[in-house]
Parts: C-alpha cells; sequence; structure tokens
C-alpha cells in the first residue's frame, strides 16, 4: 500500500509498504478523508512537544472496514467509521477512572503511532464510531477535531448565558465557538487576526469579533462591557500573548481554558493567576461521550463543518499539504485529503 511517513521535520516521504494486518480486538480501515490538523503541522516543522519523527500523520479521518482481526464482530465489516484515536493501557489511575485521554502511557495514531496518511489504517475495534448515513466522508473526517472543542467546552462547565471569548479562529477556535453557541452562551466574541478567518467566525455565529493586529484585545474587551464583562475564555492558538490577554480580560474568579497546543515554553505571571483567583484548565483529547456528542452534533446541523473546509487535495498529491498550507497562511483553515474514491 501507499502511505505518506514524516522521516524527519520538512520532509513527507511516499512510500510502498506492506499492507497493515490487524491483530485480536483490531481492524483494517480503508481510508476515504483524512484531515491535517495544528498539531500535524507543528510536527511537520519539528515543534510539537510530543511527536517525533519518523510517523505516518493523520489523525482525523473516516473510511471503510476491510478486514477485522481476532475477538471483532465480523457486522463491523464493510461499515462506514470514524475512529477516536487515542491508544491507552486501560490499566492507570485515570483510564481506571474513566479518564482515558490523559492516560499516563497515551498514544494517538497519527502521533506516536502511524495514522491515516496512507491507503490503510489499523485502529482498535473498540475505537470505532458508526456514521449516520446522511453524514458526507468530509464531515464525518470532522469529528475528531469537534470532538476536541466538545471537551474543551464540557471541561468549563456551565455555559448557559456566559459571555464568551475565544482566542484563536482556526478550526478548533471556530469549532468551540458553535458548540458554546449551542449549548446556550448568550455573547461569544472570537480574537482573531486573520480577515478570512474573522469573516467567517461572523457567518458561523459570533457575535463580535476582534483584530488584536489594530486593537489589544483587553483593550477592546473592557472598553465595550468594563471589568467585570467576561466570563470565559478559550486560548485557541498556544501563544504566550493570548494567555496574557485572557488573563487580563477576564473578570476576577473565572475561568480560561488552554485548548492550543504550544510549540515552546511561555511565561505565565501566576501572581495575576492568585490575586484574580482564575481557574486556569488544560484541556486534551475527549473521552468517548465527547466523540458521540460531536457526531449528534455535526449530524443535527448544530455546528456547520464543511464551511471551515478552506483546501481539498487528492490523495495522490497528498505531500503538497503543508506546502500548500503555508503557501496560503491564515486562509487555510482545514484540508482534507480524498482519496480516489471518496
Amino acid at each position: 500500500m501507499l502511505r505518506y511517513n514524516l522521516i524527519q521535520p520538512r520532509k513527507l516521504a511516499k512510500e510502498e509498504v506492506p499492507s497493515p494486518q490487524p491483530g485480536p480486538g483490531e481492524v483494517i480501515i480503508s481510508v476515504k478523508t483524512v484531515g491535517i490538523c495544528g498539531s500535524d503541522i507543528h510536527a511537520y516543522y519539528g515543534e510539537h512537544p510530543y511527536i517525533s519523527c519518523p510517523v505516518v500523520p493523520g489523525h482525523e479521518f473516516a473510511g471503510v472496514v476491510t478486514q477485522v482481526g481476532e475477538g471483532v464482530d465480523e457486522a463491523w465489516l464493510g461499515q462506514r467509521v470514524t475512529v477516536l484515536p487515542s491508544l491507552v493501557c486501560s490499566k492507570c489511575h485515570n483510564c481506571r477512572t474513566g479518564r482515558f485521554n490523559i492516560c499516563q502511557d497515551l498514544k494517538v495514531i497519527g502521533c506516536q503511532s502511524d495514522g491515516a496518511l496512507a491507503e490503510l489504517v489499523k485502529a482498535p475495534a473498540d475505537k470505532l464510531f458508526l456514521l449516520p448515513d446522511a453524514m458526507s466522508w468530509e464531515e464525518a473526517t470532522l469529528v475528531e477535531p469537534l470532538a476536541v472543542a466538545v471537551h474543551a467546552v464540557r471541561t468549563a462547565g456551565d455555559i448557559v448565558q456566559q459571555r464568551v471569548v475565544i482566542y484563536g479562529g482556526g478550526t478548533i477556535g471556530l469549532m468551540v465557538m458553535q458548540v458554546v453557541r449551542a449549548y446556550g452562551a448568550k455573547e461569544v466574541i472570537v480574537s482573531e487576526p486573520n480577515d478570512f478567518r474573522r469573516d467567517l467566525a461572523q457567518k458561523l455565529g459570533a457575535h463580535h469579533v476582534i483584530d488584536p493586529s489594530s486593537a489589544t484585545p483587553s483593550e477592546w474587551l473592557q472598553s465595550r462591557f468594563g471589568p467585570e464583562g467576561i466570563d470565559l475564555a478559550f486560548e485557541c492558538v498556544g501563544i504566550e500573548t493570548t494567555v496574557r490577554e485572557a488573563i487580563i480580560s477576564n473578570r476576577k474568579g473565572t475561568t480560561i481554558v488552554i485548548v492550543g497546543v504550544f510549540s515552546k515554553p511561555i511565561m505565565v505571571d501566576m501572581g495575576l493567576v492568585q490575586d484574580r483567583e482564575l481557574r486556569l484548565l488544560g484541556t486534551l483529547m475527549y473521552t468517548k461521550e465527547d466523540f458521540a456528542e460531536a457526531i449528534r452534533l455535526l449530524s443535527e446541523g448544530r455546528v456547520q463543518g464543511l464551511p471551515l473546509v478552506t483546501h481539498r487535495l487528492d490523495f495522490a498529491n497528498a505531500d503538497q499539504a503543508f506546502d500548500l498550507i503555508e503557501k496560503e497562511k491564515g486562509n487555510c483553515i482545514k484540508l482534507l485529503i480524498k482519496s480516489a474514491k471518496a
């Protein structure tokens, strides 16, 4: 089979390798669509703190089950599925208490294990999710990033009637924005320097947008809402500036959810966190419940995924993906790679 292997930073090699075979409890999936996300981009440039080369990328994907291993119900054969890509030990404290998304030994398909930027990919059968008949392959590929957003929002707690600020208008930021709206936020503000992403945020339901290149978010927010106006913030960028802005902008005693992936350590004014009794919450990936909820939100139309798909490539040209993202910069939100049979 063909696959694309990130053999070193900035070098994605097309390879012909033997097809994978399922072990006990595993299936083989013929990949129809795979998404490139921010973590993949960090890994491509050698900047992801937890992904090392060589690795076959691809943790956002959907396809058809073509083989099942020992102990797997043959009813899965031929089914349209997406996959929760967490590979866990099932033994540590977090796994035993239902928080396998932060397993002590967590590995992720496409990050610490070969992923779906290939014709075939191996996955645990207990991480399969059956797709609704009406859900397209492209929408199915967006279930994984939407589950990240769902988990972040559910981690934050009650959203109803809250005024929420989201820093970053990429895939995750725009999905967080839609989830908080679906869960009853009274007002949602998105801070994003790129014109195209700000416009899309408004089309998808943002009440206000901020261009941080022309107005400091903390100053804009305080002039508009006063020092007590912000109930909750989501940092979806992964840089020091947005964390600082969230700390300054939030009302005392509120919560800031850290969703972005940081390519390097940052400085945080913990004195302000202490003095303001802020809660900084980290959030990583998702549980099975988050995945199921992401499928529901997409299938019911409460979250729009397809407007985030700005670029597409055929599998034969997948080695051009990262150059295309670099060329398009902020105008590329979600790039999908499609098999010839999708």
